[in-house]
């Protein structure tokens, strides 16, 4: 044995399995034993996710996470996306029902973020075919453009367990699989009834939710069939910042007054913006209050309107700069900021099986799904100076004083203090009386999916096969007030005689005269000046896949898998912004810029379509089996996989992986994998027209930012050389500025070459354990990157070749302010992901704590070793250790069921972050936010009736947010300390 172990060299080893030595023969006779017991196993055999070779057990090549049904109901989790979000290796969701939402372009859906990569960079599954996308076709839309998948149309109560690999899935499965792939299984057999319930409850009673659920199955035609249908009816109810502590303090960064502060930004509490009022700020010259053009009382404070009408002083508070102050009774944006949004959801599923013939089963798979999620509020429309001249529809408005709804007081103290022979004077105003910003979207999804497979014989080889068909379509339609400006001047003005309306209708055609002194119109007067805008967003999929497999041929350590394919698929995307948004045209030139009905930009429509043929094949090699007992070498197996794109839009492109496994002795197994990947462009960023848009940034010049970045004091150079004082201060940062944005019919591919290295543990001393470790490394170029006004003025002032091209696409003043910058899409990003993941599961019969009892242990951790954004050459974003990517996170779960009665709890790591990465710890005062623990826990009662109950508590310490979160973000990452302690009771009932 001594001489065959030291074969073992790397050349050693090539020479033993490829001229096989006779000692690790398998004779004819082995062979046919081994196909015997192979084939005898056909039936047990399964498909995992990230092949389509069956194969007798779960092993993958790929970092895998499954979650099952039993994790869901014992959480009382109403969406899959709930359950994704608890994993470490899910960054904050590019967007679910927390925070602000995109109103009626979207609000509420849930999208995933695989290792911080995007949304659009994980491919979701349903039963390991496509599903149609829910994202809107808009620049408008809820997050980046792709081809996400909404989780809330998707009924728990059907899903029997959530795999999700690391990359390894493109050639598989095809584009966009860049980060990974999560494949939802659905229950494809069940028999009996089951009922469901569930409410849950704040601790402050509110945040509402309810769900009712119903799911039935059986079998027919004396077994060959069977058949499964679930309806899962859901409804939670919403928060504002105001319903919540923390968020209800205004917290808020902001430069200091103090020259010789330490911090380049510090925290302030109760933010107000007191050059902004909603009852009114009247001035006697087009300018904003604290300038010295105010209309004053006796004592000298500057006057502003209250709720009734009244002149009363306006409590600057604590003043930072021009726009921002601590306290006083300046405008407030916390009572308009959306903290969790309402959503109410339709969802049914149906799946039936029937053997054809005793080698061919037809299936069929059906979901329908109904959710309507609503921003409750968002900030209102403004007149101010700050957005525009006065008497322009952003500007101040131009008050006469002999204005009717003017008290008598009010005229005398504001004519007494008027210039010489001026009757009018400027109001500023936030007309929150008029729209509240609250929007909906109501999704509706139809999807079908259907098809045959079966077994054959082809000599002595049995094979598989499968043919199924997909449609899916999804329809998203908005529904928001908006404020048409014609209608809102004619009631200004008081409806005066032979004014026309605005040519979109309205809610009421009746004109009410609009009293812009404080909150005292009626709902008549908001009729009349406000129309109902719907925007609409369609997505159809059309997907057909035929594939065969199964054995190749055997070589002597067992036979060679395959599994071969084509699939053709098309997809389309139309949005409609509706006639509002739309805009109306010039009737004397159709190709001449839209105007528009009210306050926002004209949008416009896009609408596309690309077909794939693409073919692809699998490849799994047993080079040594664990009957050959080779040494230190209980199996070693290889697979390879690849797939050929031809995309009607942007060409041919190949996907491709090679990976292996290598088990020295049973109990541990070495894999590792190397994958190509690819993401074809989407719509949005293939057909957007050039759109005129209102943008924010955070200015790089601005002394709040000047000492960020990946290199401050190239940064700083370059802002001087532009002309720029180290003490400036930008609008941008603070107030929207006019833009552009194109989309790019030039667009490639995305492409990510990634590898995979890891262990499995299996111990045999301890039966049920199963600990991964794995190593993943995803290096991605070419991506595509809407590149925003952000994203362009860093990519101008942080790169190495000042000024870079990008510098052409920012318009500046004579005072250095932005006043117009051009951004789209293009190929310039880079992503670098390179980070641990871990996952144990460990099952253990415990009879000394009950004679049938179980305890479960699930732990998953990440540790995040590297994740950047790059633009260009000079625009370095690091996202490691900032609030949402900590750079160590894990979750803990433990599972004690018994006969009839069970309890789990459940602990949440998220690790230490700091406000920005890139930034020096004095750029921001409370720069690091503190780890934290959230701790859920429940118990359940069983009955012999099949009758369950359950109690669980969400944040069971009522831990809160690490202070100042969400002041400087985090509130997705934090919201349970936010939202504090939770309950749901649940009841499920079967026969």
């Amino acid at each position: 044995m001594g001489g065959r172990a030291a074969l073992l060299t790397s050349a050693g080893l090539a020479a033993l399995v490829f001229s096989a030595p006779a000692y690790a023969q398998n004779s004819d006779e082995d062979i046919a034993d081994e196909q015997t017991q192979a084939n005898s196993a056909e039936s047990d055999a399964i498909v995992v996710t990230g092949s389509r070779i069956r194969r007798a057990n779960r092993d993958t090549l790929e970092p895998s996470i499954v979650v099952g049904s039993d994790q869901i109901e014992e959480r009382g989790l109403t969406s899959i996306g709930e359950a994704l979000e608890d994993q470490p290796a899910f960054g904050p969701p590019s967007n679910n029902p927390v925070g602000g939402q995109a109103g009626s372009f979207g609000s509420g859906q849930t999208f995933i973020n695989f290792f911080g990569l995007g949304s659009q960079r994980t491919l979701t599954l349903v039963n390991s075919r496509r599903y149609v996308s829910s994202n809107t076709a808009s620049i408008f839309g809820p997050v980046a453009a792709g081809s996400q998948v909404d989780l809330n149309t998707i009924p728990t109560l059907m899903v029997d367990r959530i795999e999700t690999i690391a990359v390894g899935g493109a050639p598989i499965y095809g584009a966009d699989a860049i980060a990974g792939t999560v494949n939802i299984i659905l229950r494809d057999s069940f028999e009996g009834v089951r009922f469901d319930a569930q409410m849950g409850l704040a601790e402050e009673g509110d945040a509402r939710e309810y769900r009712l659920g119903a799911m039935a199955g059986t079998s027919f035609a004396d077994g060959r069939g069977n058949v499964v249908a679930a309806f899962e009816y859901n409804k939670t109810e919403g928060l504002l910042y105001s319903d919540r502590d923390r968020t209800a303090q205004g917290l808020f960064y902001v430069a200091p007054n103090d020259p010789d502060s330490p911090f380049d930004n510090i925290l302030i509490d109760d933010r107000r913006i007191p050059i902004l009022n909603e009852f009114g700020a009247p001035t006697s010259i087009d300018i904003v209050p604290g300038f010295g053009f105010d209309f004053y009382d006796a004592s000298g404070n500057s006057l502003v309107f209250d709720a009734n009408g009244n002149l009363v002083p306006l409590d600057f508070g604590e003043r930072y700069g021009v726009v921002n102050s601590s306290g006083g009774n300046g405008f407030s944006l916390t009572p308009v900021q959306n903290l969790l949004s309402p959503v109410e959801r339709y969802l049914g599923a149906i799946s039936a099986t029937y053997d054809v013939t005793d080698n061919i089963t037809a299936f069929l798979e059906g979901q329908y799904a109904n959710s309507k999620g609503t921003e409750l509020r968002s900030q209102p429309v403004y007149n101010t100076w700050l957005f525009d001249d006065a008497g322009t529809p952003d500007g101040n408005l131009i008050i006469p004083l002999s204005n009717p709804f003017l008290s008598d007081e009010a005229r005398a103290t504001i004519a007494a203090q008027l210039p010489a022979g001026q009757d009018f004077f400027f109001l500023g105003r936030a007309n929150t009386d008029l729209i509240s910003g609250e929007g909906s979207s109501t999704v509706e999804v139809y999807r079908i999916a259907g098809g045959l497979r079966g077994d054959f014989s082809l000599g002595s080889r049995n094979l598989n096969w499968e043919v199924s068909g997909v449609y899916g379509r999804s329809r998203t339609e908005g529904r928001s007030r908006e404020l048409v400006q014609q209608n809102f001047e004619n009631a200004l003005a008081g409806c005066p005689a032979g004014a026309e309306n605005s040519p979109i209708q309205t809610i009421s055609a009746t004109c009410v005269p609009f009293n812009p002194f404080g909150n005292q119109n009626s709902p008549e007067v908001a009729q009349y000046i406000t129309t109902i805008a719907d925007p609409t967003a369609t997505n159809e999929q059309y997907d057909f896949i035929a594939t065969v497999g199964g054995d190749l041929f055997n070589i002597w350590s067992g036979p060679v898998g395959f599994s071969i394919g084509y699939e053709h698929r098309k997809e389309s995307a139309d949005f409609d912004p509706g006639a509002f948004f739309f805009g109306q045209p010039d009737p004397n030139d159709p190709d001449a810029p839209r105007t528009q009905f009210g306050r926002s930009i004209p949008i416009d429509p896009v609408s596309g379509s690309y077909n794939t043929d693409e073919v692809f094949g699998e490849l799994q090699i047993p080079i040594v089996s664990p009957s050959m007992g080779v040494p230190f070498i209980n199996l070693l197996e290889a697979k390879g996989a690849i797939r050929y794109v031809d995309n009607s839009l942007t060409g041919g492109d190949i996907t491709w992986t090679a990976g292996g496994r290598w088990k020295p002795i049973e109990d541990l197994a070495f894999r590792g994998n190397f994958t190509r990947s690819i993401r074809a462009p989407a719509i949005t960023e293939l057909f957007n027209p050039t759109s005129a848009i209102f943008t924010t940034a955070d200015d790089p010049c601005d002394a709040r930012f000047i000492n960020s970045g990946p290199n401050p004091a190239q940064r700083q150079a370059n802002c001087a050389a532009d002309g720029l004082p180290a003490n400036f201060t930008s609008n941008i940062v603070d107030f929207t500025t006019r833009g552009s944005l194109s989309g790019n019919t030039d667009l490639e591919n995305e492409t990510a070459d990634s590898w995979t290295v890891g262990l499995v543990f299996t111990p045999t001393f301890a039966p049920g354990l199963t600990l991964s470790v794995d190593y993943v490394d995803i290096a991605l170029e070419g991506a595509i990157q809407s590149v925003d006004a952000e994203g362009t003025l860093e990519a101008c002032y942080d790169s190495v070749n000042f000024p870079d091209p990008s510098c052409d696409r920012i318009d500046r003043d004579a005072a250095g302010q932005v006043e117009f910058i051009r951004t789209g899409f293009l190929n310039v990003a880079s992503y670098d992901y390179q980070g641990l993941i871990a996952d144990l599961r460990w099952t253990q019969s415990t009879p000394f704590l009950g004679a049938d009892s179980t305890i479960s242990l699930r732990g998953s951790y990440q540790y995040i070793d590297k994740l950047e954004e790059r633009v260009g050459t000079g625009d370095l974003s690091t996202l490691r250790g900032g609030i949402g990517y900590s750079k160590h996170q894990g979750t803990v779960g433990v599972t004690y069921e018994n006969d009839n009665w069970g309890a789990f709890t459940q602990f949440q790591y998220i690790g230490k972050a700091v406000v920005d990465a890139d930034a020096a710890p004095t750029t921001f005062e409370f720069f690091e936010r503190d780890d934290i623990v959230y701790v859920d826990a429940g118990i359940s009662f069983k009955t012999d009736e099949d009758f369950v109950f359950r109690f669980i508590v969400e944040n069971l310490f009522d831990s809160e947010a690490p202070f100042p979160a969400p002041a400087g973000g985090g509130v997705v990452t934090y919201f349970d300390g936010i939202m504090g302690r939770y309950f749901k009771v649940a009841a499920t009932f079967g026969f």
